[in-house]
């Protein structure tokens, strides 16, 4: 069996971020991903918004998973942030977005970003979660609902 959970650490999670736009989003996550990695968030943020440019990161089903791979950090990262309103993300439903997954990894990641990728689109394409997920009002609350991953994924 898969040890799902190895790469669905979510270092980062942030309850109802605020913010009215993708791009005021990634800005923030950029700002919060930055402190980690000791990367600039511009550099991020560029990124971001270069990747954003040649597709969407808006999934559907109210996610959007924006990710980049970067020179620098040794570690891949993940921030979950559930937003305060819905937010367009261009995303190929055309719905708005409730749920932000941003995935960044060091650039030599590739194989492993792929798999990051996959498995957090599969976790946070599980209806039943996203719902709660959404719901919840606090960290410690979204980190129970995360604790077992593969029970959500044997549900999607």
């Amino acid at each position: 069996m898969n040890n799902y959970a190895h790469d669905l650490e979510f270092e980062i999670i942030i309850p109802g971020l605020k913010g009215t736009s993708y791009l005021q989003i990634l800005k923030a996550l950029s700002q919060e991903a930055a402190d980690v990695l000791n990367v600039s968030a511009k550099a991020l943020y560029d990124l971001l918004l270069e990747k954003e440019a040649s597709s969407s990161s808006g999934i559907g089903g109210g996610v959007a998973i924006p990710h980049i791979q970067v020179q620098g950090p040794t570690k891949g990262m993940a921030i979950l942030a559930t937003l305060n309103t819905q937010v367009d993300f261009n995303a190929i439903d055309e719905e708005p977005v409730d749920l932000v997954c941003l995935v960044i990894s060091p650039e030599r990641d590739g194989p492993i970003h792929l798999r990051r990728l996959a498995r957090v689109s599969r976790l946070l394409k599980c209806d039943d979660l996203r719902k709660k997920l959404v719901e919840a009002r606090d960290v410690e609350a979204i980190r129970a609902l995360l604790i077992d991953p593969e029970g959500w994924l044997m549900a999607a």
